[in-house]
């Protein structure tokens, strides 16, 4: 689990330990929330609290606009009753009374909700959280990623070919291998976001504040780990292991879109195409390059491929959807590469992340064929001002 990770559970433990307080004091409180709104603003404490407490969603503006009206109630209704008042019973009487945004509250003990929620948003064969629950959060997640102007990543996982699993083996079989592979997409990658059962054989990981390279670089992890992990068949007698796959799809806000439901759409377009470029692999969504005409440029360069080394490169050919270019250095097909290209004299080099698509000998070298799969905002704006130019645009 990473540093991060494990401050956010902190956190989150610290928030969640109000609620196990004997008597809510408005004082004590106050003071908890502060502090915690001081340390780590970005948890959003005020809009938690007030879902945690009555299960209502709101913005964090707008939620510490109700702690505000809320504690004026609290105040007032302390004043007229002459004694402390409890904070859970004054904010389940502003909810209804004041700001009527309960209509018909139930009253449960804390524990006893969360048990009974987990049993709604879980999986009952994987125990990881459900389809349903996936909605809500990747709305909630979109909307926090938009309002701290962080990057969000998805990865929509599908285990290649499961149906001859169920066929060879039996349904029992399948769903005890389904359990295997959700409980190690769980492990591999519980310190990046949240894990889901899609539906099927399909899975899906939440990842805020990842880009798409880190998120690339996660994915390419989590597949190898599928491939190379001995499943167990928990029906046969004696049990013997098994081998399956898993091809993956992934996209990024803000780079491929700033809707929730587009990104799912552009994960799961991801994915389709790595389910057709032979499975068992990772690609990222990337708009495609055929759309685009090519333009002949000669344009010296590096390549990194997310390593320490650097390797020349000289573009054949490039246009707003991708680049041709020749190098000394083998690299597989549907690899991610960082490329710099020096596209403005005595300016930085425009930096992209690019997929390559296509690969052909040519005597000592390697020309690839590449789509752009991530490029920045400033550098889409100058690699276009280039293209353009060359069509005299």
């Amino acid at each position: 689990m990473t540093d991060e990770k494990q401050a956010d559970d902190v956190w989150q433990r610290a928030l969640s330990e109000i609620f196990e307080r004997p008597h809510m004091r408005l004082d004590e409180v106050e003071e908890s929330l502060r502090a915690l709104n001081a340390a780590r603003e970005d948890l959003e404490v005020y809009r938690n609290y007030f879902y945690l407490l009555a299960h209502l969603e709101f913005h964090e503006a707008d939620a510490i606009k109700h702690w505000e009206g809320f504690k004026r109630y609290h105040l007032e209704f302390e004043k007229d009753l002459g004694r402390p008042i409890d904070t859970r019973v004054t904010t389940l009487s502003y909810f209804i009374d004041e700001n009527k945004q309960l209509e018909n509250p139930k009253i449960i003990e804390m524990k006893v909700f969360q048990r009974t929620q987990e049993k709604v948003i879980l999986d009952d064969l994987t125990s990881l959280f459900n389809f349903r629950y996936f909605k809500q959060r990747i709305q909630a997640e979109m909307e926090g990623a938009l309002h701290r102007g962080e990057e969000l990543s998805l990865l929509i996982i599908d285990i290649d070919d499961f149906k001859h699993v169920n066929d060879a083996y039996g349904h029992l079989t399948g769903d005890g291998i389904l359990r295997q592979i959700g409980q190690l997409i769980q492990v591999e990658t519980s310190a990046y976001g949240s894990a889901f059962r899609y539906g099927g054989e399909e899975f899906a990981v939440i990842a805020p504040r990842l880009g798409k390279q880190e998120a690339h670089e996660v994915a390419n992890r989590l597949c190898e780990k599928i491939s190379e992990h001995e499943f167990v068949n928990e029906n046969s007698n004696p049990r013997h292991k098994m081998s399956v796959t898993a091809s993956l799809g992934v996209a990024t806000y803000p780079q491929d879109c700033d809707d929730s439901q587009l990104l799912i759409g552009n994960a799961d377009k991801a994915l389709y195409n790595a389910k057709g470029s032979g499975k068992n692999i990772v690609c990222l969504f990337s708009e495609n390059q055929r759309r685009f005409k090519r333009l002949t440029a000669s344009i010296p360069g590096e390549l990194a491929n997310f390593s320490q080394s650097t390797t020349s490169i000289r573009t054949l050919n490039v246009s707003r959807g991708g680049i041709r270019f020749i190098c000394g250095k083998d690299l597989p097909r549907q690899a991610i590469v960082k490329v710099k290209l020096e596209v403005e004299a005595q300016k930085d080099p425009v930096t992209l992340l690019c997929r390559i698509i296509n690969k052909n000998s040519d005597v000592d070298s390697f020309v690839y064929g590449t789509e752009i799969a991530s490029i920045g905002t400033r550098d889409r704006t100058r690699f276009n001002r280039l293209v353009d130019s060359l069509t005299g645009g």
